[in-house]
């Protein structure tokens, strides 16, 4: 199904699932958006845009850059490209910037719709998100999928995400009710890693070892929304990953044996009400929680084999508002303010003095104003502030170790709309904290977002 997950706390507006459609325009693709792939590397890869990192070591980096909460609200696509993307069927977007010196934000989406016959069409989704959240590996998506008219509204979806190696594909269908583009209720079902025990017991080939589910996990999916008559319309969207444990056996003593338990849940929500004065509200708030358990069956090798013994649990929550302010004219104003969440608790069976509990609490305030300059060129520069508060506590000797930052910046973009449902923007900062400045002063990371929609 189209859930969209853990892209952090977002200011723009919510994405639907693709609607009716077919396959043309593509002839009006402008032919210098050639030049556009050349600009983002170039532009994005300047400078080292170095993160912030907290002291200690850690499993998760998203945990220790203290930047990170103000780095996803300038990487979030603008309220007006989410509705492009939303009233079109086909279409294209890529969000990139620099993390730090090593590591880049990349988030690229595909999507294709195309009406076969008039109770029957295909469906294409794309969606690659790479950050520093936890466990962003399981963010990916390449799925296929056959839609058909069953009665009126009703709508019956077959699913299908295919690998390389079939242990890991995933497959399963979709019941939906499709009132129009902006009024829909979709429910689904996914079996994932459908093919694995039956793949791995009858291939001819000796891999070395082999990974087979107790339990296969299943995945009950729903999504909805619907637009009022007076103004307001309410997104909302969730699933459940059932609890499922896979063990990994190696046949030859590579190394240990071990098993996995892993389970998620992960809910959203997200209004729009269009008030007077030409003000625009919004919400959107989200859950996330992650349970894992990993465990060696064979004794240890080794000492460095201690720390696969854990259990951990991690939750992820954000919550954001704010409002655009659009009067007739070039000028456009929004603010907003944003809150995430996160906790995560390891309990170490061979080494309890390593068991921890991690708190984290981020707040980030924007305010932008844009300015239209130039025919279609589009200036936005502003203020965004970042409270990072940390605690973490060593569960044995209930030590607790805490850190508190303030961060500021000035973000400036630069867009350029090629067309209605075409535009090419440019971003970065300026770093007015001076204890964080380097060779590069000021200077503060870059970004780089594309959008071509037919």
């Amino acid at each position: 199904m189209w859930i969209s997950v853990d892209r952090g706390p977002g200011i723009g507006y919510y994405c639907a699932p693709p609607a009716k459609g077919v396959l043309s325009h593509m002839g009006r693709f402008p032919k210098y958006w050639k030049y556009v792939t050349g600009v983002l590397a170039v532009t994005c890869g300047a400078g080292p845009a170095a993160g912030q990192y907290l002291p200690g070591p850690y499993h998760i980096e998203e945990e220790f850059d203290k930047e990170y909460a103000m780095d996803l609200v300038q990487l979030s696509y603008d309220r007006d490209w989410d509705r492009i993307w939303a009233d079109n069927d086909i279409g294209v977007r890529v969000a990139m910037g620099s993390l730090n010196v090593r590591q880049w934000f990349l988030n690229q989406e595909v999507k294709v719709a195309a009406d076969f016959t008039s109770w029957f069409r295909f469906l294409y989704r794309y969606d690659c998100y790479e950050g520093l959240e936890p466990l962003w590996d399981e963010r990916q998506l390449n799925e296929f999928e056959l839609e058909f008219g069953l009665w009126r509204w009703f709508k019956l979806g077959l699913r299908t995400e295919p690998t390389f190696w079939k242990r890991y594909s995933d497959a399963g269908f979709t019941t939906k009710f499709r009132y129009d583009r902006g009024r829909y209720v979709d429910v689904g079902y996914t079996a994932i890693d459908f093919d694995n025990n039956y793949s791995f017991r009858r291939s001819s080939y000796d891999e070395g070892y082999e990974e087979m589910f107790e339990n296969s996990p299943r995945r009950y999916e729903v999504a909805a929304a619907w637009s009022f008559p007076w103004g307001f319309r309410l997104e909302g969207e969730g699933f459940w990953r059932t609890p499922s444990t896979k063990n990994y056996t190696y046949f030859y003593g590579q190394q240990p044996d071990w098993t996995r338990r892993y389970a998620e849940r992960y809910g959203s929500l997200t209004a729009w009400k269009t008030l007077p004065a030409n003000l625009e509200a919004y919400y959107r708030g989200e859950a996330n929680l992650w349970e894992e358990t990993r465990r060696l069956t064979d004794p240890p090798t080794g000492e460095a084999q201690l720390e696969e013994n854990y259990d951990s649990r991690l939750t992820l929550g954000s919550h954001g508002a704010g409002l655009y302010f659009q009067p007739p004219g070039r000028h456009r104003l929004r603010v907003g303010l944003q809150r995430r969440h996160q906790t995560r608790r390891f309990d170490f069976d061979d080494e309890p003095f390593r068991s921890y509990f991690y708190d984290k609490t981020e707040l980030v305030c924007h305010l932008l104003w844009r300015l239209r300059t130039w025919r279609e060129l589009y200036l936005e520069t502003g203020y965004m502030g970042e409270a990072l508060d940390v605690k973490k506590t060593r569960l044995a000797s209930q030590e607790v170790e805490t850190w508190r930052w303030h961060e500021n910046r000035v973000p400036i973009s630069l867009e350029y709309k090629f067309g209605p449902n075409y535009a090419f923007k440019l971003a970065s900062g300026i770093d007015l904290d001076e204890r964080d400045w380097g060779a590069y002063l000021i200077y503060d990371k870059a970004y780089a977002f594309v959008i071509a929609c037919f």
